[in-house]
């Protein structure tokens, strides 16, 4: 009975192990048409591709470093920091800000990349507000528009506060893609997004029919570092992820990730 015993608790030791090291680890992609192709497949040669793949290979890679069995899903963005908050996913990656308000809801990682904020729009859309502003559009002139961001993002909510004051129409939208639809069908005027979100799109838009507007802006909340979000209570798991961070970039892992997908540099 004794030895019964004792086998019964290496068997629920070895499990908690196995239990402890599986992850479940959400990518948020940019493209609906991503989604439909599969839920943990990266379709090839689709808009916003590279963001995702520079995701999902520092994810895997991570997952290696802290010997965990990892199980990649890729959602849209706006469902990246619930998932995690509510226990659905113990990592989420999607060019993430830390901010004071997150923080309440998800733990971050140690940085892994800087990020800005730009406006999109078309030439002649652009053109036609400078004539009316007499001066280049910009982020800080921006005025009496059709603004769209993505859903969930620091750029709507820095678009919100400022809505009123501007006469600005903002327009939430679930994927980068969709804002860049938007203002293709001209239901928006101008789109704010992540300077690295927008150019994984605008790379493989052979049409050219959308340009980045103004200079990038890091400061009012639209930049800083990104961070993998991970569960609240899971102190353990944050300090492993933040280990293995900082040897992916000790070593030239991470510059190697960024490059076999990205001509320009993430920091």
């Amino acid at each position: 009975m004794k030895c019964m015993r004792a086998l019964w608790l290496v068997v629920c030791l070895f499990a908690g192990i196995v239990q402890a090291s599986e992850l479940r680890v959400a990518i948020g992609v940019q493209d609906p048409a991503q989604l439909a192709m599969g839920g943990n497949i990266i379709p090839p040669n689709m808009p916003g591709s590279e963001l995702i793949a520079v995701n999902d290979d520092l994810a895997r890679e991570i997952c290696r470093r802290i010997h965990a069995r990892c199980t990649v899903n890729f959602v849209p963005f706006s469902e990246v920091l619930p998932g995690v908050e509510d226990g659905r996913f113990d990592l989420g990656f999607g060019n993430l800000l830390r901010t004071p308000e997150r923080e309440k809801r998800v733990a971050f990682s140690a940085p892994i990349w800087h990020s800005s904020s730009r406006l999109l729009g078309t030439p002649t859309t652009a053109e036609a507000f400078a004539a009316k502003l007499g001066q280049p559009v910009s982020i800080d002139n921006l005025r009496d528009a059709r603004v769209a961001a993505l859903e969930g993002s620091l750029q709507l909510a820095f678009l919100n506060t400022i809505a009123n004051q501007r006469g600005l129409a903002v327009a939430s939208k679930k994927t980068a893609q969709e804002v860049i639809e938007a203002l293709r069908n001209n239901t928006a005027d101008f789109g704010l997004l992540s300077v690295l979100s927008a150019y994984a799109l605008l790379n493989r838009d052979t049409t050219r029919q959308i340009e980045f507007i103004g200079s990038a802006v890091a400061d009012r909340g639209l930049g800083g570092t990104v961070h993998i979000a991970l569960p609240l209570q899971n102190d353990t798991l944050r300090r492993s992820v933040d280990q293995a961070i900082v040897a992916i970039r000790g070593d030239g892992s991470f510059q190697r990730i960024a490059r076999r997908h990205f001509p320009l540099g993430l920091d």
